[in-house]
């Protein structure tokens, strides 16, 4: 046969010479009969066929010498006949050869046109009933753009139509997760119970369709959905999503049963113990919830969080204000932890509850303890008045006993000359003499107040005044001085001009007037040094935040407040722009502006012409955006970069009423501006500086390379201003397998999906470095072990819905925590071996625990 090949051939080749094409297409036919797989003939075949113009007939030929073209060598041989003769062939391709096409130009790192091949191919397949081979072309589709949410349900579909319902599902499962991260919610929950339908024994099937359930507000589904594994399931997310749905649902014991399991067993789930409280008062069970509450107590208190039990408490009890078991309760703990004011503040509703409820016993004991607490709280007497003719008087007459010897046995205060000094004597024994002694004592204590720079307190003492004694600053020097240096008024009275107030001061009063000063921008009285407390204590809040955005926010609260402002809006940026960043405080009754309106009062505060002190002042007029805002007048100070000397933002604050502005208001408002602005830049120069080190491309983490350099840089700030410094270090389990299973690249996408997902969580200040393969490393400044681990657990939760782009159904994390020791004869460097060594001592002990699971080192003791 070989010699009738070859015999064959030099006959086809002879009639070439002699230009005898008929004859030679004759002679290489005669060599396919006899060798069919003959890639000589079949090329000359579809040449010499080309060659007399008959494309249709050189196009057979062509694909069948692309179909023998199988070896590595001659991929790129192939691919040129295909993209030459057969692409743009009229007659249309078999769906085999389309899809050997599409797979050498996925090789060829051509993924568009792999995609656009595939597709074709399996059109063809599914039209021919070849089902099979069209769902490998879509397969591989999918696995060309894992983003994309209609491949991957055109995939889903297909499987599904042939029964291939672990596929199906899985892909079901991937297209939920992109519809919830594209937004579409709706869509999410379809696709989720179309994978849940095919695969309802699989735990991560049913987890993520029940947390989609909720979403949608279908808590009781979602319970349901999840009941099933609940029995053997130890997973902290796949509990706390059950006990979540649980609670929402109504069925709070079943949350209870399984919420205390998860805080016994992983120490989690604490925010959902609290939320099962709230449930429980709510539906008039205030002592199981009271019982959960005394649960997360000992386990809170033996973590040493005794604040941060404090703090939920007091917002679960805010809630229920009429919950007599609930305010005992937080009244308790407040007592323990020598939380006075809460104390006192729930010892009031307490008294009013009791009241209500006809328990008169228990009143009186509350009433007994806020006479131990404040004696000089104006609304004691009130509360013995309602208790009359409800108790015995052998009582009220002991607590009224009790308050006049409260106020008879302040420190005797200092005699004051002159007219209008003090308070008149009066003859003992007599009402009008108890009440001048009240008054006296009160003015003391202010004084006191004012003297050591306690604002709160003073102007606690002069509220307590103008409602007990109305109209006394008129004919009372003494307490005008104390209102006119507290920059304070009782509602309605009228303030005095600065000369009057100061010649009417007493010879030697306890508290000096403070005397005029001249400053940079004017003269000021002493409202302006009243105002310099307040802006230490307004600069100290501003520089503890971590992220500017929290700056303006906290600026504008404080200088609202401070000032009792309508609104005070801070922004960020050059002049004749919209801001770059704003923030706004709002009166009770008022809302927040849109961006539009800020944008127009800024433009009208440019307009205005600064007085002689620096100040913008406004005054609402007809059609004038003020009207708008609700403000009668506005004063805005502009902030200046101190290294370009240029305009760089505005802080303003407005007024419904009229409203005279007052020169110490000015210069309150620059002094914060100032400081505002410049704790702004330094955040933001912080953050370029650490993202100017050596990233990843893809991720956007800072790479290993940077590592060490952050982790010194954040030592030496901690170790020099005394700040904590925490590292954490979150690897996938079993990733070294992975990446000898599924490859390096499949790892790294899933690394940069998960890098994506996590960086919205942590902190600005927060440095995140791609640390090995199949881990992220966390470096948390101004961080204690307790606050890392809470992120931890948050950066867990955020991950476990992720999936990864090879066949898994779930991906387990696990986390290391360290913090930093600070010994005296450490340095910097000493610091951080110190720190990454403990870091992967953790790591490994979570490895050998077999994963899923947050191990943290407790701090040594120095």
């Amino acid at each position: 046969m070989a010699s009738d090949v070859s015999k064959h051939l030099d006959r086809a080749k002879r009639f070439l010479e002699k230009n005898r094409v008929e004859d030679a297409i004759e002679a290489y036919l005669a060599v396919l009969d006899e060798a069919p797989q003959h890639q000589e003939a079949t090329q000359a075949l579809g040449d010499l066929y080309a060659r007399m113009d008959q494309q249709d007939r050189a196009a057979v030929y062509y694909g069948m010498l692309f179909d023998l073209l199988i070896e590595p060598r001659d991929e790129t041989k192939a691919l040129a006949i295909y993209n030459r003769f057969l692409r743009s062939a009229s007659n249309s391709q078999p769906p085999e050869r389309i899809a050997r096409y599409a797979f050498l130009q996925q090789k060829q790192n051509h993924p568009e046109e792999a995609i656009d091949q595939y597709t074709k191919a399996a059109e063809l397949f599914t039209g021919a009933g070849r089902h099979e081979d069209a769902l490998f072309c879509w397969e591989r589709i999918a696995q060309l753009d894992p983003e994309n949410l209609s491949r991957q349900l055109r995939l889903a579909e297909a499987a599904e139509q042939i029964g291939k319902n672990a596929l199906a599902a899985r892909t079901y499962l991937r297209a939920g997760q992109l519809a919830t991260a594209g937004g579409s919610e709706v869509d999410a929950l379809k696709l989720l119970g179309r994978a849940y339908k095919l695969a309802p024994q699989e735990r991560s099937v049913a987890l993520l369709y029940a947390q989609s359930k909720l979403r949608s507000d279908e808590a009781a589904e979602a319970a349901t959905l999840l009941e099933p594994f609940a029995t053997t399931e130890s997973d902290a997310v796949f509990l706390e999503t059950f006990g979540d749905a649980l609670i929402r649902g109504g069925n709070l014991d079943r949350a209870r049963e399984i919420l205390e399991k998860l805080l016994r067993e992983k120490n989690a789930g604490a925010e959902r113990l609290f939320e099962l409280a709230d449930a429980y008062a709510s539906s008039a069970q205030t002592t199981k919830g009271v019982d959960v509450l005394q649960l997360l107590k000992r386990r809170m208190y033996a973590d040493k969080r005794q604040n941060d039990f404090a703090t939920q408490l007091e917002s679960v009890a805010s809630k229920h204000p009429h919950s007599q078991g609930m305010l005992e309760f937080c009244a308790a703990v407040c007592n323990e932890l020598n939380r006075e004011t809460q104390y006192f503040e729930i010892l009031v509703k307490l008294f009013d509850v009791y009241f209500n409820a006809g328990d008169f016993r228990k009143a009186c004991d509350s009433l007994e303890r806020l006479v131990d607490i404040d004696a000089y709280d104006y609304r004691n007497q009130e509360r013995m008045e309602k208790l009359r003719g409800h108790v015995d008087e052998a009582f009220l007459k002991r607590m009224g006993g009790r308050l006049s010897k409260s106020m008879t046995t302040s420190a005797a205060p200092p005699s004051h000359a002159g007219t209008g000094g003090g308070v008149a004597p009066a003859p003992p024994n007599t009402d009008e003499a108890k009440h001048a002694q009240a008054l006296e004592d009160l003015i003391v204590q202010t004084e006191i107040f004012l003297q050591y720079s306690l604002q709160t307190k003073a102007l606690e003492r002069l509220q307590k005044i103008a409602s007990m004694f109305p109209g006394e600053e008129a004919r009372n020097a003494r307490l005008q001085n104390l209102y006119q240096m507290a920059n304070w008024w009782p509602p309605g009275a009228a303030k005095p001009k600065q000369e009057s107030a100061a010649a009417a001061q007493p010879a030697a009063p306890v508290v000096e007037a403070q005397p005029v000063q001249v400053t940079r921008t004017g003269v000021y009285s002493a409202e302006t040094l009243r105002d310099l407390s307040k802006i230490s204590e307004i600069n100290q809040k501003i520089f503890r935040q971590q992220t500017p955005r929290a700056m303006l926010n906290t600026a504008v609260s404080e200088v609202g407040s401070h000032l009792r402002a309508t609104r005070c809006i801070a922004v960020v940026g050059a002049p004749g722009r919209p801001p770059e960043m704003s923030a706004e405080f709002c009166g009770q009754s008022s809302k927040a502006a849109p961006g539009a309106q800020v944008v127009l009062l800024l433009a009208e505060m440019e307009k205005a012409e600064p007085d002689e002190l620096g100040g913008l002042v406004v005054d609402a007029t007809e059609g004038s955006i003020l009207k708008e805002l609700g403000l009668a007048t506005a004063l805005g100070v502009i902030i200046t970069d101190k290294e370009t000397q240029t305009p760089a933002g505005m802080l303003i604050v407005g007024h419904s009423e009229a409203h005279k502005w007052r020169p110490n208001e000015a210069y309150f408002l620059q002094a914060i501006g100032d400081q505002m602005l410049m704790s702004v830049s330094h955040t933001r120069l912080r953050s370029l500086v650490r993202r100017m080190g050596v990233s990843d491309e893809r991720t956007g983490l800072l790479s290993r390379s940077s590592y060490q350099s952050c982790l010194l840089t954040e030592a030496d700030r901690a170790r020099t201003q005394g700040t904590p410094l925490s590292l954490t270090i979150l690897q996938i389990d079993r990733g070294a397998e992975i990446l000898r299973q599924q490859g390096e690249s499949p790892l790294e996408r899933f690394l940069e999906q998960l890098a994506r997902s996590l960086q919205p969580i942590v902190r600005q200040n927060d440095v995140a470095v791609k640390y090995t393969s199949w881990s992220l490393a966390f470096i948390l400044p101004d961080t204690t072990l307790a606050g890392a681990q809470n992120l931890a657990d948050k950066l867990r939760r955020a991950a476990s819905g992720l999936r990864p782009p090879w066949d898994a159904t779930q991906i387990t994390l696990s986390a290391g925590i360290v913090e930093a020791v600070a010994k005296h004869e450490f340095d910097s460097e000493d610091i951080v071996t110190d720190l990454i060594n403990r870091a992967e001592s953790r790591v490994e002990e979570a490895r050998k625990k077999g994963g899923d699971t947050v191990v943290t080192l407790e701090t040594p003791k120095v």
